[in-house]
């Protein structure tokens, strides 16, 4: 059984690699993983997620890939090659661009002989509210959304 601290992801949500380094060498062991959102991953790329990743740090890579197909499961490609624990894509994609992108992700991994990442899926967004769905043309309650993703979400594989 999973202690309470490894249930904890700390949100690497700073500026730079060394501010990111600082707080997971602090971290490291003493929580379950760390998170690198589009900021970061943005300003330091793939360099500090090896660098994580190596420390022994489990890293979840929120960068929510949402494209065509096959642009997200050759992102999601990546994103394994990274090592990282986990990452995620936007549940909005589809499910073709789930179900390759976790098959892309499964093939490489069993070819590879290494466990595949955790791949999750993003249903609505936190700050999004029903006004913001109905602009972008989905009508009915934010549960309903978010249900009706997550099902196809896992339907996909994720």
């Amino acid at each position: 059984m999973k202690s309470p601290s490894e249930k904890i992801i700390v949100a690497l949500d700073v500026d730079t690699a060394a501010e990111a380094l600082e707080i997971s060498r602090e971290l490291v062991g003493k929580v379950g993983a760390f998170k690198v959102g589009l900021q970061l991953f943005t300003a330091e790329g793939k360099p500090l997620v090896r660098r994580l990743v190596e420390s022994g740090a489990k890293v979840f890579l929120d960068l929510k890939f949402h494209d065509i197909p096959n642009t997200v499961a050759m992102a999601s490609l990546e994103a394994a090659k990274l090592g990282v624990w986990m990452f995620n894509v936007h549940a909005c994609g589809g499910s073709e661009m789930m179900r390759r992108s976790v098959g892309h992700v499964a093939e490489w991994s069993a070819k590879e002989g290494v466990e595949r990442p955790l791949m999750i899926a993003v249903t609505v967004l936190t700050s999004s509210g029903a006004e913001g769905l109905v602009e972008t043309g989905v009508a009915g309650p934010v549960e309903e959304q978010v249900l009706r993703l997550a099902a196809l979400a896992k339907d996909s594989g994720l």
